[in-house]
């Protein structure tokens, strides 16, 4: 859901922020007072093209700044794009320059404008931009459909069913080519298996070579280093073992007369017995030593080789041991392929009958719902002033197996009798889409999982009662989804939730458009009457709003939900101010 929108040198608007909320809100004003350039702004935060004649004269740049609601898949759709999730808002703007480049931020992280429109893709459907109409998306009506007909399972089960086949079609994929490619493939992971058998490395064994080479490489240092220590310890008369031995006797002596000095007798006796100990092992260790060029080099050798191994299979030791337990496999796979491809055609068979069975009762489930989805619609467009309009969904087969089937879906349109309907993008026009738009959201009012609609016009060529039933239905349709609504008629305005006016006016002698939140009760009642009567405002004319409104509470059950009103000092406007 769209929380809040601020528009700043976008055309006649200097400066515009407001705030919505659930259910209808409609726009109304005067023609040519800048109601499509709130729509055209919004477009621009789904990531709809920018042109710098957008920008206001004498101003460098224009910025449109939205702020959503963060659903569970919006904030999927942030962790997958990799941009920051604020919590429960996620703050867009977009700028415009007058050089023609532009910019684009998702709660403050630069991003493309295409990174923009993957991210709000769904989230708004603008009836009449059919670049931002995901209804009108011919590789979006499978989908709808599915969704429609509550057909998930059926699509789960065949997803499974279709990756079984795809994951044995993969499989002989990799054992494809032709018999002089597999030759060549088998010689060459031969000669890497027996490149790493030649040398035969143990695990670890470059470790343990490192160790000895820096031994060898320095034997006579240790030896040395071995020798003077061991003197240190016990070569003469002020050794560490005379030392220590010394101090024991003059305490063993001590403690005859004083007993609490016998834990130091004892850790001095232990002291004692470690040094001779360490005596002892430097005694061997020096012994043991012995300078030998030719192991040496023997290890460095052994070791270099080891190296070049590793590097060149870009991997350690545990690595390249790993690697060589691979090519085995991979050659063994590759030797006995004839008979592998034999095998695998027959898995091939099986799955595939299945994924064609599963695609079967896809395909039925789907040609069930169709019809129904279309009288829905078209019952829909006859309670629009469409009642001559024809709307059918076509499902074509296919053979080829895909991940969603083997159907080709999309929806057709005529609003003429006697047209033969025809693609949606290429038929409506934008007073025919929005209430197109509208009839197939009625039908998709439980599944659509778009969160904001905005009809532009959707009363465009009806009047009288048909207005009345226009506005009906787009109220109908707010209870599920909010509605942001651009209307001329007082008759879909009167169901509102929330009503704002935009107006043109004077400052500093340039014309800029402004919106302004109406509250209910006089301030709607008397737009409400400006758009019965024209400029004057009648008593008369007063009056039929009133009743306007009284009618469209009766019709709908009695008075409005309550809701905040949007405002330009709403709550919003916090959050806006804070993202740019």
């Amino acid at each position: 859901m769209l929380l809040g929108l601020r528009i700043s040198n976008v055309a006649v608007i200097e400066e515009v922020e407001v705030g919505f909320g659930a259910g209808l809100t409609v726009l109304t004003g005067e023609t040519g007072a800048g109601k499509s350039i709130l729509v055209d702004a919004l477009g621009l935060l789904l990531g709809g093209r920018a042109d710098a004649d957008v920008i206001r004269a004498g101003c460098d740049e224009a910025s449109v700044e939205g702020v959503y609601a963060c659903t569970p898949a919006l904030a999927s759709r942030l962790e997958d794009l990799g941009l920051p999730n604020l919590g429960d808002e996620v703050l867009v703007r977009r700028v415009v320059g007058r050089n023609g480049r532009g910019k684009a931020y998702v709660n403050g992280s630069l991003v493309t404008v295409g990174v923009l429109a993957r991210l709000t893709r769904g989230l708004v459907d603008i009836a009449g931009q059919h670049e931002h109409v995901s209804l009108f998306d011919a590789s979006l009506h499978r989908a709808l459909l599915d969704r429609y007909g509550h057909l998930g399972e059926a699509l789960a089960t065949y997803g499974q069913h279709y990756a079984a086949f795809r994951e044995v079609e993969a499989r002989m994929e990799s054992l494809g080519g032709d018999e002089g490619r597999v030759r060549e493939r088998a010689e060459f992971l031969r000669f890497q298996r027996d490149e790493i058998d030649r040398l035969n490395p143990e695990p670890g064994e470059d470790v343990k070579l490192d160790v000895e080479r820096r031994r060898l490489a320095g034997a006579e240092k240790l030896k040395r280093q071995a020798a003077e220590a061991e003197v240190l310890v016990a070569g003469d008369e002020s050794s560490a073992l005379e030392t220590v031995g010394r101090a024991l006797g003059l305490i063993n002596d001590a403690v005859r007369y004083d007993t609490t000095l016998g834990p130091i007798v004892q850790s001095l006796g232990a002291a004692l017995a470690e040094l001779e100990e360490a005596q002892r092992r430097l005694n061997r260790y020096a012994d043991g030593l012995e300078s030998d060029p030719s192991r040496l080099v023997e290890v460095e050798e052994r070791l270099d080789a080891i190296k070049r191994l590793c590097r060149k299979h870009g991997a350690s030791l545990e690595g390249v041991l790993k690697k060589r337990g691979e090519l085995e496999s991979e050659l063994a796979t590759l030797e006995n392929r004839t008979e592998i491809l034999e095998e695998l055609a027959r898995e091939r068979q099986v799955a595939e009958v299945r994924a064609r069975e599963s695609a079967t009762g896809l395909s039925r489930a789907r040609a069930a719902c169709a019809g129904e989805f279309s009288a829905q619609v078209r019952e829909g467009l006859a309670g629009l002033a469409l009642g001559k309009a024809a709307f059918e969904v076509r499902i074509t087969p296919g053979g080829a197996l895909r991940p969603e089937g083997t159907d080709e879906v999309e929806f057709f349109f005529s609003a003429n009798p006697g047209e033969p309907p025809r693609a949606l993008a290429k038929v409506a026009s934008g007073g025919e889409a929005s209430r197109l738009l509208l009839a197939l959201k009625r039908a998709l009012a439980d599944s659509d999982g778009c969160g904001s609609y905005v009809l532009d016009e959707a009363d465009s060529g009806v009047s009288g009662a048909i207005a009345d039933v226009v506005g009906r239905m787009i109220k109908e349709v707010s209870g599920h989804r909010q509605v942001l609504c651009i209307t001329h008629l007082p008759q879909v305005a009167a169901y509102a939730d929330a009503h704002l006016l935009i107006r043109k006016g004077l400052k500093a002698e340039r014309t800029v458009s402004e919106v302004v939140p109406l509250a209910a009760g006089d301030e709607r009642t008397r737009e409400l009457a400006r758009m019965l009567s024209g400029v004057e405002v009648t008593r008369e004319a007063l009056g039929a709003a009133e009743a306007l409104v009284r009618s469209a509470h009766r019709a709908m059950g009695g008075a409005p939900r309550p809701r905040r009103d949007p405002a330009p000092g709403g709550g919003s406007r916090g959050r806006l101010r804070r993202s740019a």
